[in-house]
C-alpha cells in the first residue's frame, strides 16, 4: 500500500478514537474504584444555594380543589326547579299554572336547538326547548317554529279509556298586541 492510501485509514482510526475516548471516564469500571470526583459545577456551587433550593421545592406544592361535600362551583345557586309533591310526581316551575296563563315572548330560531321564552302570570320568564313540561296537565313542548310553539297534552278519557291528544298553539304577539 502506498502512503497516500494509508492517510484516509489513519484519519478514520483517529476519528473513531476521538469518539470513544471521551465516553471513558478512566475509572476502570472495576469494583475497587475510588469515590468519583465532584464535577466542576458541584464544586462551584456554594452550600448556601443548595439550602435555598430545598424550601423552593417545598413551596412548589400546588393547591388542588377537593369537591367532596361541597357544591359544584359552576352550578347556579338559584334552584332551577321548584318541587311540589303530587301523586303523579314532582312539578316544575312551569307546571304551576294552566297553559293559557303563559305568554310567548320570544323565539330563538335558526340554531341547532331552537328555544323560546315563556312568561308566567307572575312576570317571570322561562326558557323552554323541545321536551320541556309546561302546564298543569303535563303538556310537553313538541315543536318550536319561527312564530309559534306547539304544546301537546296527552291524557286518557276516564269513561272510554281512549288516549286523547290535545295540541295547543302558543303564538308570538303581533306588534299591535304588544302596544296594548
Amino acid at each position: 500500500m502506498s502512503t497516500l492510501s494509508r492517510i484516509p485509514l489513519v484519519l478514520l482510526f483517529a476519528a473513531g478514537l476521538m469518539l470513544v475516548l471521551p465516553a471513558c471516564d478512566g475509572g476502570g469500571g472495576g469494583a475497587a474504584t475510588t469515590a468519583a470526583k465532584p464535577s466542576r459545577r458541584a464544586a462551584a456551587k456554594p452550600v448556601v444555594e443548595e439550602e435555598a433550593e430545598k424550601p423552593a421545592e417545598e413551596e412548589a406544592v400546588r393547591y388542588s380543589y377537593n369537591s367532596i361535600g361541597k357544591r359544584d362551583p359552576f352550578r347556579s345557586f338559584i334552584g332551577s326547579q321548584v318541587v311540589v309533591g303530587t301523586i303523579e310526581g314532582p312539578l316544575g316551575p312551569l307546571q304551576k299554572h294552566e297553559i293559557d296563563q303563559y305568554h310567548l315572548r320570544g323565539i330563538v330560531w335558526n340554531v341547532q336547538a331552537p328555544r323560546a321564552l315563556v312568561e308566567d302570570p307572575d312576570g317571570i320568564g322561562h326558557v323552554v326547548d323541545l321536551g320541556t313540561l309546561i302546564g298543569k296537565n303535563w303538556g310537553k313542548v313538541t315543536q318550536i317554529k319561527p312564530e309559534e310553539i306547539i304544546i301537546t297534552e296527552e291524557y286518557r278519557d276516564p269513561i272510554e279509556n281512549e288516549l286523547i291528544i290535545n295540541e295547543i298553539t302558543m303564538r308570538l304577539p303581533t306588534p299591535e298586541e304588544v302596544g296594548k
